[in-house]
């Protein structure tokens, strides 16, 4: 999970291999850093967000709990009723109403974790800490223009093009100043 959630801020510096990728709304620049500087800060701030220990946040432990409570549901806590037999025939199990209520409880875990919403929660915390890192380094967050994201959906995702593409932009003075992001971390 937590190298899904690493990956966007590490794809706005080095894009890896395939067909073009969807362009960022946002990176990040420093004027005047080297291209190998530039890469190797976002290598090892992205791997900051990557390492982030989330086990103790909030939303980590709503998903221990629903996942114990699933357990629970289906290690046989809600054993399967036997009704019994008439003259007629062997008894058997009420296994289809089992299954139905396994899958209501079931449903009704999920639901109350809110996964999307956690899901979210946990990337702005890896997010936020690649952010810190950058800003930490000297690196400045602005906006892409709508031409500068179309330019940017067109280049390969891994190619040379993409990456000097990027970088042009991340060094660029009046690039940095005139797109500056609003909200600094």
């Amino acid at each position: 999970m937590r190298y899904l959630l690493a990956v966007p801020i590490i794809a706005l510096f080095i894009a890896t291999p395939g067909a073009s990728a969807p362009a960022a709304k946002e990176s990040w620049g420093k004027a005047g850093v080297t291209l190998a500087q530039y890469r190797q800060d976002a290598l090892e701030c992205g791997l900051k967000g990557y390492y982030t220990d989330i086990s103790q946040t909030q939303d980590a432990k709503e998903f221990v709990r629903a996942s114990r409570e699933l357990d629970t549901v289906t290690t046989g806590a809600l054993g399967a009723n036997t009704t019994s037999g008439s003259g007629t025939g062997p008894a058997s199990t009420d296994s289809i109403d089992q299954a139905a209520r396994y899958a209501d409880i079931q449903q009704h875990i999920v639901e109350s974790v809110r996964p999307d919403e956690r899901f979210r929660s946990i990337k702005k915390t890896l997010l936020s800490n690649d952010e810190q890192c950058l800003a930490s380094r000297g690196y400045t967050k602005f906006v892409l223009t709508d031409q500068q994201r179309k330019t940017l959906s067109k280049l390969k995702a891994g190619s040379d093009g993409r990456r000097a593409y990027l970088y042009s932009l991340a060094t660029d003075p009046n690039v940095l100043q005139s797109q500056r992001a609003a909200a600094q971390p």
